[in-house]
């Protein structure tokens, strides 16, 4: 019988006061039964990676995982990431210890890819510090050997910055039990029969126990006797105290603040009839608070957001992150409060899909089988939580992408010209579009139908929409056909993107792609900006190529007396109609950034590449020559890729860099 697997596990444990602590203690009970594990609450001085066949390190936004990111940096190993946004670890290492220089080496590195010195020459041009929202994940994943995530969500942010090393996911473990909750109804003075309400946690802004408040206060309009329950530490932000006095409701909620004890925690979870776990916005964390819930068969109401996705719809309920949130929420109650049948069906179907999917043994036995596979070379077995993941990975490989968008073009036709100029391009765009559910849409601005299939066939929206330039009151139904005979149509509505409102409503769509049209703007490119903005939904994703005017080979036909811009010629007019617009500016990476922040985008990511895969003559030698003089030679492809989220950012209508005072 060969030795089992030697793993050393980085990892805080209990008391201290992060989840992490608790999953970690109840996932290594299992662990040591199939793997020879040794654990570390404390980097030592002199860890010796080569004494154990995999180094796991477990990552999340608490300063207790500070010395353990450091480590993976240090000794890459597999990293398991408990939320897929480490902004908040990265700021207590750096902003909030006073090193703004270092924060701010860590914010650009996550966007483009290279260090601040490579590309920035004026950090004033950066948000100090960012939105919470702002995932600070690549360099970490860039050393990591291996990671394992929780949610097919998850999955999709790691994939997202390019990661190619091997990705397991890995459900959040959860146990099964039936508790008494006599005790804790009887510590809160309530008489039997009372319907309570929990919300269980760190009570940060992002779990809505405010709001949460406010509805509890109408509720009580239609259910005068129920009770709500709030355990956890309160935040400095999140004034509990003031608001419940304040809405007259000290006798209704019970502020239990910290249990020093998971049992007095369930208890209080057992105890209660329905248990809200709001997350707005989301960070991609799958709620330990949450699945004890399920294990204690508890009917719970979450954002339907995030990692919650991957939740079957029968074993809880999914609420709106819009501005409906509340008065869903507050129907919901009132619905379940009616039906105690209902809540008790809920929370035993929740019950046994732990029991069957989610139990510790399991958990342990896909992380064993994943190191495992891990060391010894072979890929991880797929995890099958539905054809979202695999979507997730259906262009990874750039090579499947141009196959893919092949099947699509005539050889003999005037798309075949353009697919070839930007093969490269499309695919790489392609591989950067997050995928979509069934309810999701996506709007490609102007369609050329290159892309267009892959949205819904192969990616998963719902519904896909394109438009164009034209007169703002018209729209067609467009269409292609494969050469194996599958077709694809959709609307392509017609308007002016730098004048025209666009003909959707607000926050229509999950994803906008804008690819090589904002180069062709002439007066007014902030507007088309404020539009997409508009029609995102909030956390939507607006992805944009555009022509790079210091590329390689820019530099090179300047320096050879030419014109910089890829495209810097006029149209011949037409007969019967007007010619295609030239590009009438073209942008640096930097403009870019600084372009989509002004119009309140949190830019995630840029990076450039090729358009197709011929060699530019323009650009031989410029790299060197570049380097020779001491300049950067970094995002210096032709195309720049950038990808934003639509997030409460302060705007500028017209920022003076771009329109002058």
């Amino acid at each position: 019988m060969p030795d089992r697997l030697r793993v050393a596990m980085f990892t805080p444990l209990p008391p201290a006061w992060t989840g992490t602590a608790d999953y970690s203690a109840s996932l290594i009970a299992e662990m040591k039964k199939l793997v020879a594990l040794e654990v570390y609450q404390r980097v030592p001085r002199s860890f010796r990676p080569e004494g154990f066949d995999a180094v796991v390190y477990h990552i999340a936004n608490n300063p207790y995982h500070a010395a353990f990111y450091e480590a993976a940096l240090q000794h890459p190993g597999v990293v398991v990431l408990h939320e897929p946004n480490l902004h908040d670890l990265i700021k207590g290492m750096t902003l909030n210890c006073g090193h703004e220089s270092a924060y701010i080496r860590e914010v650009v590195y996550e966007i483009f890819g290279h260090e601040l010195r490579e590309v920035v020459t004026d950090t004033s041009l950066y948000q100090c510090p960012q939105p919470r929202t702002f995932g600070i994940l690549r360099r970490l994943l860039g050393k990591s050997t291996g990671c394992v995530v929780h949610s097919s969500y998850a999955e999709r942010a790691v994939r997202a910055r390019n990661f190619q090393a091997p990705l397991a996911v890995v459900p959040h473990g959860a146990t099964v039990k039936n508790l008494n909750a006599g005790p804790f109804r009887s510590a809160l003075g309530l008489a039997p029969g009372v319907p309570i309400i929990g919300i269980h946690g760190y009570q940060r802004p992002d779990k809505r126990s405010l709001e949460c408040l406010q509805v509890f206060l109408a509720l009580r309009r239609s259910v005068p006797d129920a009770h709500m329950v709030v355990v956890g530490v309160e935040h400095p932000e999140v004034d509990l105290r003031n608001s419940i006095r304040e809405m007259g409701l000290e006798q209704h909620v019970s502020l239990m603040g910290f249990q020093k004890s998971l049992e007095d925690f369930d208890g209080y979870l057992a105890a209660c009839d329905v248990v809200v776990n709001l997350r707005n916005p989301t960070f991609g964390e799958t709620s330990g608070t949450m699945m004890r819930a399920f294990g204690l068969g508890k009917t719970v109401i979450v954002s339907d957001n995030g990692s919650n996705g991957d939740l079957p719809e029968e074993i809880c309920l999914r609420i709106p992150e819009d501005a409906h949130e509340g008065r869903v929420l507050l129907e919901c109650l009132k619905w379940l409060l009616a039906e105690p049948s209902l809540v008790q069906e809920i929370g035993s179907r929740a019950q046994q899909w732990v029991a069957g999917h989610c139990s510790w043994s399991r958990v342990a036995s896909m992380y064993a089988s994943f190191l495992e596979n891990h060391v010894r070379g072979a890929p991880a077995p797929a995890e099958p939580n539905g054809s979202r993941v695999r979507r997730a990975d259906a262009f990874r490989n750039a090579c499947d992408a141009t196959r893919y968008l092949e099947r699509w073009i005539d050889p003999e036709s005037e798309a075949a010209g353009y697919f070839a100029t930007h093969a490269r391009r499309l695919a790489r765009t392609l591989q950067l579009i997050p995928p979509g559910t069934g309810e999701d849409r996506i709007l490609e601005m102007g369609c050329y139908f290159q892309i267009t299939p892959a949205l819904q066939r192969v990616l998963g929206y719902g519904e896909v929409r394109g438009c164009y330039l034209g007169s703002a009151d018209g729209g067609r139904i467009g269409s292609v056909t494969a050469r194996d005979g599958e077709t694809f149509e959709c609307r392509i509505d017609l308007f002016d993107a730098e004048v025209d409102k666009f003909p959707y409503a607000d926050e229509y769509f999950s994803t906008v792609l804008c690819c090589e049209l904002l180069e062709h703007l002439e007066q007014d490119p902030v507007h088309m900006l404020n539009e997409v903005y508009r029609i995102l939904k909030r956390g939507g994703i607006l992805l944009l190529t555009t022509p790079n005017i210091v590329s390689l080979r820019a530099v090179g036909a300047v320096l050879k007396g030419r014109h910089p811009a890829s495209y810097s010629r006029y149209e011949r007019p037409k007969l019967g109609g007007a010619p295609e617009p030239g590009h009438a500016r073209e942008y640096t990476t930097d403009e870019i950034r600084v372009l989509f922040s002004d119009a309140g985008f949190l830019v995630r990511h840029i990076e450039t590449g090729p358009y197709n895969d011929v060699w530019l003559e323009d650009a031989d030698g410029i790299g060197e020559l570049l380097a020779k003089l001491k300049y950067s030679t970094a995002m210096r492809g032709d195309c720049i890729y950038v990808v934003a989220s639509k997030e409460p950012m302060p705007r500028t209508r017209f920022p003076a860099w771009l329109y002058g005072q």
